[in-house]
């Protein structure tokens, strides 16, 4: 009996060609989502003042030793690579968003945290001599990466400890948002972003027998108020007349609780924690 193994790398490739064609077809502007002055300080906001657990618990899961040098693709304002840096890590990050670049320089600047060399260019751009070798390669919730071979192969060449990667095990709660208001705002299915067990498969093709361990807790992204929760929704649903603002405003008040702080949307997120040794 003979069995039809799927090629997984051409399943991430083309989920991951979907979803941001999608959103290419969609957006009317020039600006890419992370460009957006209004995303980067939502994002930088919610790093500041929600449950900072899941960060903790990944900085303790990759145990890597303090004075390592580390690699931290798709660093955004320094989540993980401020406080590396701050332990006394050599960090190097990766990272094309010049805003996030700039927020990640506050936060170290205000944390104390020594210098942190930066790679202003998206991964699949980056060249081998400009990345050179560390100890450590990390990405946390950054692989939305097209050429998911080339992407990988070059995170395990530049490693000579290990690679850390964390990902979305099922979409997280926002994906989950977006497939059911994005038939309603435009027409059509939500594309999601290709997930955590796809990347082990993907992983496995290429011959990198990697460890995974499943992380489970309970989430949600809080809001000083109404008004910003719904701003923010807009944007990531690139919701822009009255009448599309009207189905997320409905779809919000029957979801949102009140919290002392103004309000939150709950959520549970499922990650997966994939790393291997060299």
């Amino acid at each position: 009996m003979s069995y039809n193994i799927p090629d997984y790398v051409k399943l991430w490739d083309d989920m991951i060609e979907r979803s941001s064609a999608q959103k290419r077809t969609t957006r009317d502007d020039s600006l890419s989502f992370w460009d957006d002055p209004v995303n980067v300080d939502n994002f930088v906001h919610r790093l500041q003042y929600n449950d900072r657990t899941r960060i903790e618990h990944q900085l303790s899961s990759m145990q890597i030793p303090q004075g390592s040098s580390v690699l931290d693709i798709g660093s955004g304002p320094g989540t993980l690579a401020v406080p590396l840096a701050q332990s006394g890590c050599s960090v190097t990050v990766v990272e094309p968003s010049l805003l996030m670049v700039n927020a990640m320089e506050k936060y170290r600047t205000l944390v104390g945290s020594r210098p942190i060399r930066v790679i202003q260019k998206e991964w699949e751009s980056a060249q081998p001599d400009e990345i050179g070798t560390h100890d450590y390669v990390i990405a946390s919730l950054s692989l939305m990466m097209g050429n998911i071979r080339e992407s990988l192969l070059k995170m395990n060449t530049a490693a000579t400890h290990a690679v850390h990667l964390f990902w979305f095990l099922v979409p997280p709660s926002f994906s989950r948002g977006n497939c059911d208001l994005w038939p309603l705002l435009h027409g059509e299915p939500y594309c999601y972003e290709p997930t955590a067990d796809m990347l082990w498969n993907v992983l496995f093709q290429l011959g990198i027998h990697a460890n995974l361990i499943v992380e489970t807790k309970k989430s949600g992204s809080n809001y000083h108020g109404i008004d910003e929760l719904r701003l923010d929704y807009y944007t990531r649903l690139l919701a822009k007349t009255d009448e599309q603002k009207e189905i997320v405003n409905k779809y919000l008040e029957e979801r949102m609780i009140k919290t002392e702080q103004g309000c939150a949307m709950p959520g549970n997120a499922k990650t997966a924690h994939i790393w291997w040794e060299k």
